[in-house]
């Protein structure tokens, strides 16, 4: 790790195995996410450092088998300035540069020094603007849920505004879109950027012609001409329909790695697989394989995944395998069934693996290192 914890644990071995728990859970997020290389990884050392010091320590902090929503606005709000998940709704205004985190390492950073009062009143504004538009698609076919309402949550972490106006605008309640205040020249790009995460979060559990109304209200008060209304609309459905290919695909490889630990474990992260992965639209049915328990029949059922969604999977299932930490001679039958998995999926590449396991063990040496 960059910087890692100064004084040594009373129990190393322990220390090593909280953190050890702690990397490999929230490394699942940004694989989850797509980002299967090291960039997205290395980022988490430095911006999820006071969890990763809590962890060592034993002390309380958000882990997605401890208290997931909480768990997965942190996670949102440290990937924001570096890979923001393109399946969270208005991550692609985020990529707009409406945020005021600051990168890790410099890594894609979008603010080199303290963001100036013009960085900051933008962001407020275009950032108020895409959490009332979310809030109120998501209000639109009923009362908002708890799980839409950590989404929204997840949004605003993501803004990096100042603590008091964060919680102002999470406080907010769902505005009619007709009621929106929009004032001045909006950026294009931020404009088709709020209706993709719009089309985004009404897609997630169905589109509902409510829902549709309001983003095509919000649209045209933004000036967004129809052709980009209907094309970010298409982009919508295809990222929930490719989200659910991967996600039903890792829940699915969670299940053959882990099929020793069910019930138990393989349930647990099977479960958190899915609630990370699947759209809502979709997790009923992929969800109802886990809580039965039934045996993963290798048939070649996601063959069609595209080589990067492949990668992200396979990603995740060693990472989800590597959860409990587990021994020399368990992790040996833990690859052998990856590589069953991974022959299923009709990929013979190591590196999903290799990657996780070279940045977690780097991780866990360079902690070591400040206790020796």
């Amino acid at each position: 790790m960059a910087e890692g914890p100064p004084d040594t644990p009373p129990d190393p071995t322990a220390a090593l195995a909280r953190l050890s728990g702690a990397l490999t859970e929230d490394a699942l997020f940004v694989l989850g996410s797509a980002a299967h290389d090291r960039e997205g990884l290395e980022a988490l050392l430095q911006r999820r450092a006071a969890a990763y010091d809590a962890a060592v320590h034993d002390r309380p902090f958000a882990r997605m088998t401890g208290s997931f929503e909480a768990w997965l606005v942190d996670l949102s709000r440290a990937m924001a300035p570096v890979a923001p998940p393109p399946w969270l709704p208005m991550m692609d205004v985020v990529r707009e540069k409406v945020t005021l985190e600051i990168g890790a390492r410099g890594l894609r950073s979008l603010f080199s020094s303290k963001p100036s009062e013009k960085d900051v009143a933008r962001v407020k504004r275009y950032g108020a603007l895409a959490v009332r538009t979310l809030r109120a698609v998501f209000a639109a076919d009923g009362p908002i849920d708890a799980e839409e309402r950590a989404t929204v949550n997840a949004v605003v972490a993501a803004l990096g505004l100042p603590e008091g106006d964060a919680g102002l605008l999470a406080a907010e309640g769902p505005l009619a879109p007709e009621t929106f205040d929009i004032y001045g020249e909006i950026d294009r790009n931020v404009a088709r950027a709020i209706v993709r995460g719009a089309w985004l979060g009404a897609a997630g559990d169905g589109l509902d012609p409510r829902e549709e109304q309001a983003i095509r209200v919000v649209a045209r008060k933004m000036g967004v001409v129809d052709e980009d209304v209907e094309a970010a609309r298409r982009e919508g459905q295809e990222r929930v329909d490719g989200r659910s290919r991967t996600g039903v695909a890792a829940v699915d490889g969670v299940r053959f790695v882990l099929s020793d630990r069910i019930p138990g474990v393989g349930v647990q992260i099977g479960a958190l697989v899915g609630s990370l992965m699947v759209p809502r639209r979709f997790r009923p049915e992929a969800l109802s394989l886990v809580g039965h328990g039934g045996p993963v029949v290798l048939a070649h059922r996601h063959a069609q995944l595209a080589p990067t969604e492949r990668a992200a999977v396979l990603g995740v299932v060693w990472t989800a395998a590597l959860i409990e930490g587990p021994t020399v001679a368990r992790r040996a039958l833990l690859q052998a069934r990856w590589e069953r998995f991974a022959s299923d999926l009709g990929e013979d590449d190591p590196r999903p693996r290799e990657i996780v396991e070279r940045w977690l063990h780097d991780a866990l040496a360079a902690a070591a290192r400040t206790w020796t």
